[in-house]
Formats: C-alpha cells, structure tokens, sequence
C-alpha cells in the first residue's frame, strides 16, 4: 500500500463524564479499513493539548495522508457535523487530562488565525444526507476546546496540501444515554455508516481533482 493512499481518521478517548467516546470507538472501528484503494489508518488521542500538538503534526509528516478527518464527540449534537472552520486559538474553563489550563493558547505559532475545511462538504450533504438519508449537517461549532486543536491542524495541512482534510462532532451514541451520560443518542452502527460515507465522497472527489491535475499537466 503506498503512502500516498493513506486516510488518517482520528479520535478521542474519554473526557469528563464521558467514558464511552464515540469518536474514539468510531475512529478504531474504521482503522485498516479499504475505500477504494485508501486504507484508514486510526489514532485515538487523549484529551491533552501538550499531546495532540506535539503527535499529530508528526503524524501528518509522517504518513503523508491523502485524506485526512477528525472526530470528537459534541454531547449537545443531534447529527453529524461537518465543521467548516476552525480558529488558531484556545480557550476553555475546562482543564484537560493532564491538568493543563487552556486560556490564551495559540495552537501554530506561524499560521493563520482562520482555516476552513477542504472536504467536499456539499457533495457529502447530498450524497449521505439527501440521497442516503444519513444524519448529517454543516456547522460552525468548533468550539475553542480540544476539538477545535484538531480541527485546525487537520484543516491546516488540508489547505496546504490541497487534499481533503477536516474535522466532524460525532453526537452522543445510544451506549452514552444509557449510561445516563446524555438524554439522547443514535446508535453507533449509524453514527459508523455515516463516517464511511463522508470518508467514501472524500476519496472519491481525491481522485477526480487528481485526474485533472494529470490532465492538465499533460
């Protein structure tokens, strides 16, 4: 398997209340998973800003993925989010796994304030929401927590490397509601189907926009 066919999907173990992270449990579903001919490769991160910082930079350098999405769970969500932005900034009451306080951070000390997703985010609401009927939605929640770490160091390298690249709130999932952790969920399997989509329309619009970077060259 080349290199330059590589997904990386990553996740989150637990944090708070939230001992069962669909992200995470999502993301380790998906790990060696072939689309196409993309194989997934899964991190699931701790909830650590020192962590992520440091480790998913070395990933990206690393594995050279040709598609790239984040998942983090968003207690308050119904659906799938695609997030379209996200923010060079940090800030949150809330301490990490570590104890670190993040107030004030700045995520890249040399890019931009403002990134915003590279996945084919319309192509994904038609073909998983309108055609597969899949609970899937845009939005402009990325918080300024952990998720949105990931978020923009994910969009980040997209942008610079011009491939898919971007980041998705996973809702609770029904395993959560019934550990009284939330008052609503939708079971994993959907919450699954749905990654798999938005993983199959990113590889697929990958290959078309590499197409025509052959032709034109040519």
């Amino acid at each position: 398997m080349s290199v330059e066919n590589t997904i990386l999907v990553t996740g989150y173990s637990y944090y708070s209340k939230y001992w069962f992270n669909p992200s995470g449990e999502v993301a380790s579903a998906l790990n060696n998973l072939l689309i196409d001919n993309y194989r997934v490769v899964s991190r699931v991160f701790p909830v650590s800003f020192r962590i992520v910082t440091s480790e998913l930079p070395m990933l990206l350098r690393e594995l050279k993925p040709r598609v790239v999405l984040g998942l983090g769970l968003d207690p308050s969500a119904r659906n799938i989010q695609v997030e379209l932005v996200a923010v060079n900034y940090v800030f949150s009451d809330l301490v990490d796994v570590e104890g670190a306080q993040l107030k004030s951070l700045v995520i890249s000390s040399e890019g931009p304030f403002t990134v915003y997703t590279t996945l084919p985010f319309r192509e994904i609401l038609i073909e998983c929401g309108e055609r597969r009927l899949l609970p899937v939605r845009p939005s402009l929640k990325t918080g300024l927590y952990l998720c949105n770490v990931v978020a923009y160091l994910i969009m980040k390298y997209g942008l610079e490397h011009n491939i898919p690249a971007g980041f998705l709130h996973i809702p609770p999932s029904t395993v959560n509601m019934l550990r009284g952790e939330t008052d609503h969920g939708i079971p994993l399997n959907i919450i699954l189907e749905t990654v798999k989509c938005i993983l199959e329309v990113a590889v697929k619009n990958n290959k078309i926009s590499l197409n025509r970077e052959v032709v034109r060259y040519f």
